[in-house]
């Protein structure tokens, strides 16, 4: 026996001018972060428009996802953990100069963007505010998290709508040096 019910519900890629439209959008932000980051404009770069593609796709299947099983489109902070989720697991941003071949800003760049873009939503949206009061460690215990941690999609979501100006005030203890004391022991 076949199963015929549901067969009708069929995913409508979004138009090509979207997701290019996309790509120029996260080409100028990852251009513009790196610049943040203290990388001259000169550093090579490569960016997989392949990954990039799949990216967009896949968040864009989602909100699709979303609106036909639960009849509510995504809000911007949902979106744009989507977006961090897939950076993550497709690494579509690479920076291949040679300069910083060595560098750990250079090797973790797809955490760091992403953790600059969750930022950006975030603040943008007005779920955080920027206070004397921000500390580092937090970015330290995402980063750390997301080059280590596995998340499904569905947590992902939910640990990034549940980040707050509070969240980013607190002082976490830094997971690199408890790793690094737990081998010593050994």
């Amino acid at each position: 026996m076949s199963n015929t019910r549901n067969k009708n519900l069929k995913y409508n890629r979004m138009p090509q001018e979207d997701i290019e439209r996309l790509i120029k959008l996260f080409d100028k932000w990852f251009h513009y972060f790196l610049a943040l980051k203290g990388f001259p404009k000169n550093t090579e770069v490569h960016v997989s428009y392949y990954s990039l593609i799949d990216v967009i796709i896949r968040v864009d299947k989602r909100k699709a996802y979303y609106q036909c099983f639960h009849g509510m489109e995504i809000n911007e902070c949902k979106e744009a953990a989507l977006y961090a989720y897939w950076i993550l697991k497709l690494r579509p941003f690479t920076v291949t100069d040679i300069k910083y071949k060595t560098s750990v800003d250079a090797c973790t760049i797809n955490e760091a963007f992403v953790i600059f873009l969750i930022g950006f939503v975030l603040e943008a949206t007005k779920r955080i505010k920027r206070t004397p009061n921000l500390k580092e460690s937090y970015n330290k215990l995402l980063d750390y998290s997301f080059r280590f941690r596995n998340f499904s999609i569905d947590s992902f979501v939910v640990l990034i709508e549940s980040i707050g100006t509070e969240t980013l005030e607190r002082e976490y203890p830094s997971l690199y040096a408890f790793a690094d004391s737990q081998r010593q022991k050994k």
